[in-house]
């Protein structure tokens, strides 16, 4: 998907390239953001780039103004965005319009590139169907793969001359589920951190609490569903000094109790081990400990520790109680399910 981009924008980027337009769509936000990077790139190298927004913009004036010429370039790049808004007739007119551009000569056309990004269109739209038919790009935004991000992660890594412990990458991937862009920031700050030639391992990410002190949200949730809820405060208030959000914290107990309720269903009994890793999405050694935590919680306790965290969300986004204290409420109400 990003490879893709990636040579959209490299085509936009050539003065010989013949007439290019791409499509994306979909809900994942993180391939809008490297788009939006890419047009960065393209002004610092000297092109014109020209946005719109269809969602209040008429097509009439759209098509009216990207058809002038520049005031500060012969040739230009456009973003259009939410096309989708468009009704019908008007797309039918957009896209006779981008069938013309394809058909003209690279050195007469005004528009040389057409990026359009729509979050909000359904994959059966007619702007997908006809686009695809015409051959131009179209790409889905989907949520990328955990070894992607990874690899995406060490490349970035590779490029500040920093060497990184790959159990740190994989650990604090597993721990915010593969969001590249929260993890780009978290990466980030590492390097700042260590400079050229310098290492990123474990003490690195806890001292500047990346995933919360030494993994203390994971350890923090294996110690409510291991049933250890003395530990469970002594870790929140780790995690509390460490300033970790508290929706990042009921959201990865959530997140833990899930799978715990999942390795508890009948679906996954009889599976083995790896099975059950690739039907959960999580690394071997996280199923271990599920599996030996599953024992100590009943099918109805799962219950209700749901609906302790769906009010701790609540609690969270409304409430005038400190957030740990609504934290603190969910260890003992927990406790009381035992």
């Amino acid at each position: 998907m990003l490879e893709t981009l990636v040579q959209s924008l490299r085509a936009a980027a050539t003065a010989e390239s013949p007439f290019g337009c791409c499509l994306i769509y979909g809900e994942e936000r993180y391939p809008y953001e490297f788009l939006n990077r890419g047009f960065t790139r393209l002004l610092e190298l000297g092109h014109t780039i020209e946005v719109y927004d269809a969602a209040g913009l008429p097509l009439s004036e759209f098509l009216a103004s990207v058809s002038a010429a520049s005031l500060f370039a012969r040739r230009k790049i456009v973003h259009l965005k939410n096309p989708h808004k468009y009704q019908k007739k008007d797309l039918e007119r957009l896209l006779d319009w981008l069938s013309s551009l394809a058909g003209l000569d690279p050195d007469a056309a005004v528009v040389t590139s057409v990026f359009i990004s729509a979050p909000g269109l359904d994959g059966r739209s007619l702007l997908v169907s006809r686009l695809k038919k015409n051959k131009f790009t179209v790409i889905k935004s989907d949520k990328l793969k955990a070894h992607e991000v990874v690899s995406r992660l060490e490349k970035r890594v590779r490029k500040a001359e920093v060497t990184v412990d790959s159990r740190v990458l994989n650990a604090l991937v597993h721990l915010h589920e593969a969001n590249l862009t929260l993890l780009e920031q978290e990466v980030d700050k590492m390097l700042l951190y260590v400079g050229p030639g310098g290492l990123i391992d474990q003490k690195v990410a806890d001292r500047l609490g990346i995933d919360g002190g030494g993994g203390n949200v994971f350890t923090f949730g294996d110690a409510l569903s291991e049933g250890r809820f003395v530990d469970a405060l002594i870790i929140l208030d780790i995690l509390k000094r460490a300033r970790i959000e508290a929706l990042l914290v009921v959201a990865m107990i959530s997140r833990q109790f899930r799978l715990l309720s999942r390795v508890a269903s009948p679906e996954i009994a009889g599976l083995s081990l790896p099975e059950v890793a690739k039907k959960l999405k999580v690394p071997p050694f996280v199923v271990k400990k599920l599996v030996r935590q599953v024992k100590g919680m009943s099918p109805r306790g799962y219950a209700g520790v749901f609906t302790i965290l769906h009010d701790a969300d609540i609690a969270l986004k409304s409430s005038q109680l400190p957030k740990y204290i609504v934290l603190e409420r969910v260890v003992l109400k927990i406790a009381a399910l035992r």
